[in-house]
């Protein structure tokens, strides 16, 4: 098939929950032999004067300000599936309803993940599909390594994914030791920690490095203001074993789904999910 795959963003210029899936969709849809043109904010118009056998939308919203022409595109297009991340609360609800209605299918992370776009929107999603976000398996597994941190952040640090709550938490909890290996647009969240005797700041870290702190972590702490779809950092984390998720879990969608599930399908969700999504996708 050749495919046209339009997102905001590519892991290359924002390494996000998000892109880190799309990457791994992408890599596998290549490996089952489609011809795939990505397309970003900065990309050439010029892409959209080939044809595609299928169209797939991600993340929209810098696009949907900065091109609408491209979303007039994906709702022309014969064959076009939705591939949802997020809230998808940037467009407006007479667009984002055309969106979805217009789309042949549509992709959701969880069950708690569609719930909440039926709740918000109202129940018009057809052909819908659950799809866990792609995790490396092979990496993000249990181990037997002795536990060397008590609670550990990994990730984006952002007013939404609840950092004030994670502040208010260390305050708390002088008696938790805290590792915080992060990152946010500005220096300001690590000026925030340096306050606290029980907060180290790591900085970012790696993804296979992230793999070995979660199995050698006793408890992950998350505590999001938005619902989360998926949460790959919570996903990861209890693909790891680390099964003490501190905070708002009801808004935690692979929190909810491996409860509901349990450990080996939740597994084998997250390892097959590039796979199945294109199975769906293409029949």
């Amino acid at each position: 098939m050749t495919v046209l795959f339009i997102s905001d963003f590519t892991l290359e210029q924002r390494e996000g929950g998000a892109q880190v899936s799309n990457s791994l969709i992408l890599k596998k849809g290549r490996e089952l032999g489609h011809e795939i043109v990505e397309h970003d904010h900065t990309s050439s118009p010029v892409n959209f004067l080939s044809s595609y056998d299928l169209v797939v939308s991600s993340n929209l919203e810098v696009i949907s300000q900065r091109s609408p022409n491209v979303i007039d595109f994906i709702l022309r297009h014969p064959n076009h599936i939705r591939l949802e991340h997020d809230s998808c609360s940037y467009l407006t609800n007479e667009l984002r309803q055309s969106l979805f209605e217009s789309s042949q299918k549509n992709f959701f992370l969880s069950e708690f993940h569609l719930s909440f776009f039926k709740r918000y929107y109202g129940d018009y999603f057809k052909n819908v599909h659950i799809v866990y976000d792609p995790v490396d398996t092979e990496i993000f597994k249990p181990s037997d390594a002795p536990a060397k941190y008590d609670v550990v952040y990994c990730g984006y640090l952002h007013h939404l994914k609840g950092l004030n709550n994670f502040i208010e938490f260390a305050r708390e909890n002088p008696e938790r030791q805290i590792d915080v290996f992060g990152w946010s647009d500005t220096n300001a969240a690590e000026l925030h920690f340096e306050q606290f005797d029980n907060v180290t700041f790591h900085g970012s870290r790696s993804h296979t490095e992230i793999a070995e702190i979660f199995k050698q972590s006793k408890a992950v702490y998350h505590s999001p203001l938005v619902n989360k779809p998926f949460c790959r950092m919570v996903g990861e984390a209890l693909l790891c074993g680390v099964e003490d998720i501190l905070g708002n879990t009801e808004k935690i969608g692979s929190y909810l789904e491996f409860k509901k599930v349990g450990y080996d399908n939740f597994r084998d969700g997250c390892k097959n999910a590039a796979e199945n999504f294109w199975s769906k996708a293409t029949t």
